[in-house]
């Protein structure tokens, strides 16, 4: 995927997108990686509101309810490398994939995302995201890898809380708490 505009056409939309505060939040979101993407890719990506608030969540690594402008870069780059390797299984090339290539891509990403999807969450993603035609579209594949991102970043936040090596457990309110957060970050916008 080769960028056709120069780096600075990136600042100058996120600075015409971004509130005073200098960040995106999600509505801006929106409207941001629309135009972003019909600048750089030729064609604009249409993510939904939820889309973008999964972003947000995913991305607000200092936790301020929007998206700074390192942040922006950061999951910018990592949209374009999803959905390099979402089209590498999309086979029809219609912007969906089967659950056969579904099942391929999630193991092809496990070294990329630093943690496996096992079966079980695999079945429950199907379930969860997949139309009536066990496809599952691009907008929502970025939803899941967003989701599963930020379960793993709070898993591995308690982990180092803990101590632990490989496990770690949550109290009730602990459980709540990282819920409640992640779901008021993913709808504050």
């Amino acid at each position: 995927m080769e960028i056709s505009q120069p780096r600075n056409a990136f600042r100058e939309l996120f600075f015409k997108h971004a509130s005073e505060d200098g960040k995106l939040e999600a509505k801006e979101l929106k409207e941001f990686i629309s135009e972003l993407s019909r600048t750089e890719l030729n064609e604009p990506l249409k993510f939904s509101t939820e889309t973008c608030r999964s972003l947000v969540t995913m991305m607000d690594r200092n936790r301020s309810g929007g998206m700074n402008y390192g942040e922006a870069l950061k999951m910018w780059r990592e949209i374009k490398e999803y959905i390099a390797v979402f089209q590498q299984f999309d086979v029809d090339k219609v912007g969906e994939i089967k659950i056969p290539q579904f099942d391929k891509l999630l193991r092809s990403l496990a070294s990329t995302l630093g943690f496996p999807v096992n079966r079980r969450i695999e079945m429950a993603i199907v379930r969860r995201y997949a139309d009536r035609d066990d496809k599952i579209r691009l907008q929502d594949f970025i939803i899941i890898i967003c989701k599963l991102t930020l379960m793993h970043q709070i898993f591995k936040e308690q982990q180092a809380k803990s101590g632990a090596s490989d496990s770690t457990s949550f109290s009730m309110n602990e459980v709540k708490t990282a819920v409640v957060v992640s779901y008021q970050r993913a709808c504050r916008a």
